[in-house]
């Protein structure tokens, strides 16, 4: 998949999802861990690539509807060891399909995963 992780998405994190083949496009190797919210997600779209991050406030889907994005996957694993929780996330990313993120917002925490699918009109 093509990724983006955001400034707060942790290193081991990022180089676990490369070694499991993923693209990821660290914005910390960039220069660019000061982008603003908007300017990482405006990023990511110009990218074509699935939002990583821990910032909760990507997983507002009035802000960021589900269908409306490349995906996003919100990591909710705080007050963790950064081993715990890299380990927790790469074993979440390992179960999820790659059709069950694009364009919808997965959110990783420590019991479970969910995912919030664009809603269809009836």
């Amino acid at each position: 998949m093509l990724l983006i992780a955001d400034a707060n998405v942790f290193v081991p994190m990022v180089e676990g999802l490369r070694n499991m083949g993923h693209d990821v496009f660290d914005v910390k190797e960039k220069g660019l861990e000061n982008l603003s919210d908007p300017a990482i997600f405006r990023l990511a779209q110009e990218e074509k690539r699935i939002l990583v991050t821990m910032d909760k406030d990507f997983s507002n889907i009035l802000l960021y509807p589900p269908g409306k994005h490349q995906g996003i996957i919100v990591v909710k694993l705080y007050r963790l060891k950064v081993t715990e929780a890299t380990r927790l996330f790469l074993d979440a990313m390992d179960d999820i399909r790659p059709e069950n993120i694009t364009g919808n917002l997965v959110i990783i925490d420590r019991s479970k995963t969910r995912i919030r699918k664009e809603k269809l009109e009836e």
